[in-house]
């Protein structure tokens, strides 16, 4: 086995891994600046981070592995240390950019209610913050429904559903 053919395997992985943890669907829609959140309970929070900052760490080693190796006078224990580092790198980096959807929702006071939320049903909310719409699931802590266009405030979050209230000036 060839020092390319393990780097194109871990670029490889990088790129699955990518694609099953919805990574590349997500960026894919922070194009359209419009990203909706899948339910928290279709997968893991805490492995779906794992595995996109490792897809970005995986993805990283591997190019930067195959680039440097690509020249005739490289070495392959010094290429394998700056592929490490730009691995490690990457994840750090990952780590930063990557946060949990809960922690946009709460940096931001206010959403707009989608979906119509019934008493101790779901409906969905939008948040807009820094040019990036995200749509997430929301349930209401008041006992009345709140309707569609209706402004709330975002009270808590447990995984990726919402707690709201509606707004009092609303």
């Amino acid at each position: 086995m060839t020092w390319e053919f393990s780097y194109v395997a871990v670029f490889i992985v990088g790129l699955a891994l990518a694609a099953v943890t919805g990574l590349i669907s997500d960026l894919r829609s922070l194009a359209r600046h419009h990203l909706v959140l899948p339910h928290s309970d279709l997968h893991r929070p805490f492995l779906a981070l794992l595995g996109r900052r490792l897809a970005i760490g995986f993805g990283l080693f591997g190019l930067v592995g195959l680039v440097i190796n690509a020249q005739r006078d490289a070495d392959p224990s010094t290429t394998l240390l700056i592929a490490a580092v730009a691995g490690v790198a990457g994840v750090v980096a990952a780590s930063v950019v990557l946060r949990r959807p809960c922690a946009i929702a709460l940096d931001s006071e206010r959403a707009t209610v989608v979906r119509e939320i019934q008493p101790g049903a779901y409906g969905q909310v939008r948040i807009e913050r820094n040019g990036l719409t995200v749509v997430m699931a929301a349930q209401s802590v008041d006992a009345g429904t709140i309707p569609a266009g209706a402004e709330v405030e975002v009270v808590d979050c447990s995984r990726s559903v919402l707690t709201v209230r509606l707004h009092p000036e609303a």
